[in-house]
């Protein structure tokens, strides 16, 4: 089992060239991430099958692959994702977690746990995957940023 975690920090009042993001802001970018997980990465689409009370069912598509997952909203807190199948094919789970240890001092806590890759001709698989989430979450909240400048996409949109 790969389990991991990493932060990035989202404000900084005393860096002032870093224009700042209200918790509303990142919380609903993370989760419009969380549903339109296609913004972000084109190799992935996403189906929403069921909203429930709590957040969603949603499907996952990658090239052959997919997940089966349920998301679990905490309003302003955290995002947890878990699989509807404990039998699928891969075995993933997340957690991104909104912290903030002083008022105006925001970051994001992702954590992930998922099948061990196999290794492949002496690469450490694992490391490089947990490279690309890292990046990817990095390249995410790029993109957050930007949607807290400029609103996040609608009908009509260039994303959409």
């Amino acid at each position: 089992m790969l389990e991991f975690a990493h932060i990035i920090q989202i404000n900084d009042p005393e860096q002032l060239q870093i224009p700042l993001m209200s918790r509303q802001q990142l919380w609903d970018g993370l989760v419009f991430r969380s549903k339109y997980p296609e913004h972000f990465n084109p190799t992935i689409s996403s189906t929403i099958e069921e909203y429930t009370d709590d957040g969603f069912v949603r499907k996952l598509s990658f090239g052959a692959g997919h997940l089966h997952d349920r998301v679990i909203l905490v309003d302003q807190q955290e995002i947890r994702t878990t699989p509807v199948d404990e039998q699928q094919a891969l075995f993933a789970q997340s957690t991104t977690r909104i912290e903030e240890p002083v008022p105006g001092y925001l970051f994001v806590r992702f954590s992930y746990r998922r099948d061990a890759p196999p290794a492949s001709d002496g690469i450490d698989v694992a490391e490089y995957l947990k490279a690309a989430y890292v990046e990817n979450d990095r390249e995410a909240v790029s993109l957050l940023r930007k949607f807290a400048l400029e609103g996040l996409p609608g009908a009509g949109s260039w994303l959409q």
